[in-house]
């Protein structure tokens, strides 16, 4: 298992795309701190106060890091690697984690790139401008924004576990890509055209899809005119059951069919 990581490691430190986006977080990360930060004059009432700002801007993650997920599934197909590496004594249980496991330190690495470098640069601008930092009671506001956080990660480990079910099952890139699409802008189409619909059962639906978890613990879900935010036990353990049951459900369903399926190069 440790020499395939590493193996693993080494293939994303030479892949374009990985650096691309990478960069793409880097330059999200710039221009919000800048962005967001001229628009108070960096002027923050707590130090966590711009971290849970950007927490509120989470679900753009979702629209890139599946998509990745999905290409970096599928390469072995693409170049006819995973046949090598099972062919050298690798199982295919190893070949399965191995990849879950790079993928689960990709969304960690890119959660600390936006969020982190975000709020280096953000607190650096304040102290070369002079703005001023409250002294607000904070630390009830950084409890619920590493919750937020760790929530994401979370989701986004759900997304991945579900995408690299498809991709594993599809095992070509192309068509697997649309299918990533399908899926991750099918919930949030779902979520959002059913949300104010006068059916239950849709309303149902739109109510349980991953998009209005997300928005809902990062603040910014509305119905109805109406904030809607986590409250109470019952609440949290729904936000946190939907993608613990989607992620236990795709691993289980990866594991038995790709150990069976044949595979096509």
């Amino acid at each position: 298992m440790r020499n395939f990581l590493q193996a693993e490691a080494y293939y994303l430190r030479q892949d374009t795309l990985f650096r691309g986006i990478s960069l793409l977080f880097v330059l999200a990360s710039t221009v919000l701190a800048f962005w967001m930060g001229s628009k108070s004059g960096y002027k923050m009432n707590n130090p966590v106060e711009p971290l849970t700002s950007l927490t509120q801007l989470s679900l753009l993650l979702y629209f890139i890091i599946p998509v990745y997920v999905c290409f970096f599934t599928t390469e072995g197909f693409e170049f006819g690697s995973v046949k090598v590496i099972l062919a050298g004594g690798q199982s295919r249980f190893t070949y399965v984690t191995g990849k879950y496991l790079t993928v689960l330190k990709l969304i960690v690495w890119w959660m600390i790139l936006f969020f982190g470098l975000f709020y280096l640069l953000y607190l650096a601008a304040a102290l070369v401008t002079g703005s001023g930092i409250g002294d607000h009671p904070w630390g009830p506001e950084l409890l619920v924004t590493l919750r937020v956080l760790g929530l994401n990660i979370l989701y986004l480990a759900a997304y991945a576990a579900l995408i690299m079910l498809i991709s594993l099952w599809i095992q070509r890139t192309a068509s697997a890509i649309v299918a990533t699409f399908l899926i991750v802008f099918g919930d949030f189409m779902i979520s959002g055209y059913f949300r104010e619909t006068s059916s239950a059962w849709l309303r149902l639906i739109s109510d349980h899809t991953l998009t209005t978890q997300i928005m809902k613990f990062s603040g910014i879900y509305v119905i109805h005119s109406q904030h809607i935010v986590l409250s109470g036990a019952r609440s949290f353990l729904v936000v946190v059951l939907i993608p613990l049951i989607i992620l236990i459900i795709s691993l289980a369903a990866i594991y038995i069919s790709f150990g069976k399926k044949d595979i096509h190069t």
